[in-house]
């Protein structure tokens, strides 16, 4: 796998790398079992402090990404499993839906009933994403959404694992989370494990922006924007030349009339239609969309 690192970006260079290489694992660039660079390596390769290599691969130990081998180096491990976080937002909503359907006069076994008959006569022509990060889960569920044609859903990892293993649904989640789901999964259920658009996929037949002009990284997830600088300060772009606008917040719109490129996920991008400047960077990697729609047949 190829690193990218740059001493002039806003950017910390430990932040960078830790980046480059939780998608390389995520991608499939680096695969288990694969050494790293040692750490004077890297020191040396882009003359920085061994210190701050040491810094970003102990980061990516406490994420349960590498491990250490005493004498011989770091290298990519299975990912952890983690614990569930309690109540979800999922939770809050049908407690909603529920208030609502009582104050409206239904009874809970009504609800309930028509609950079982809604999610039995649902096809297994569907998707439904596991991811608990909701921003990431929703940019997921729009890829997957134009790559099938078909009707996809999202739960959280908490809520598959108490309320969804048995519906009819095909299950997806990024190659990372397989530990843990694979833990609960039914012994006569799959789940398709994503893999991310690494680096170099990323970047592979994008023209590189002149230095006059003005570049918009836009998203409702915050990482989207993390990593999107990263692809772009490994393209040499300067930091001056990059705005970030993060959906969520008010005003976001405010000064993107001025940028030359908008960088979005393909949730962000419906909110810009038919504008040129949009240039769309996917996070599922197009070999695994490929093998969803052969899963299931999509045209």
């Amino acid at each position: 796998m190829k690193i990218w690192l740059s001493k002039n970006s806003e950017i910390p260079v430990r932040d960078q790398l830790v980046t480059q290489i939780t998608l390389g694992i995520i991608s499939g660039d680096l695969s288990v079992g694969e050494k790293l660079f040692s750490t004077r390596e890297l020191a040396r390769r882009f003359k920085i402090h061994a210190n701050t290599i040491s810094s970003a691969y102990q980061k990516l130990v406490g994420r349960g990404l590498i491990e250490f081998k005493k004498g011989s180096g770091f290298y990519v491990c299975e990912p952890k499993q983690n614990k569930p976080n309690g109540e979800t937002e999922l939770d809050a909503l049908i407690a909603d839906f529920l208030k609502t359907a009582q104050s409206n006069g239904f009874s809970k076994d009504e609800i309930e009933k028509r609950l079982q008959k809604w999610f039995a006569v649902q096809t297994p022509e569907q998707f439904l994403v596991i991811e608990s990060d909701k921003n990431l889960r929703e940019i997921l569920i729009e890829e997957i959404k134009q790559a099938t044609n078909l009707q996809v859903g999202g739960t959280s990892f908490e809520d598959f694992q108490t309320k969804y293993q048995n519906i009819k649904a095909h299950f997806a989640a990024m190659i990372d989370e397989k530990p843990k789901i694979e833990s609960i999964l039914p012994a006569d259920k799959t789940c398709f494990f994503i893999r991310a658009r690494s680096v170099s996929d990323a970047m592979t037949g994008e023209t590189r922006p002149s230095q006059d002009d003005l570049i918009a990284v836009v998203s409702g997830w915050e990482k989207f924007l993390a990593w999107s600088k990263t692809f772009l300060v490994a393209a040499q772009i300067e930091n001056d030349a990059i705005i970030s606008r993060l959906t969520a917040e008010k005003d976001w719109k405010k000064g993107l009339q001025n940028a030359s490129l908008i960088i979005c996920d393909a949730l962000t991008a419906k909110e810009f239609p038919n504008d040129k400047r949009v240039r769309l960077f996917r996070l599922i990697a197009d070999s695994s969309l490929e093998e969803l729609k052969k899963m299931i047949g999509a045209r």
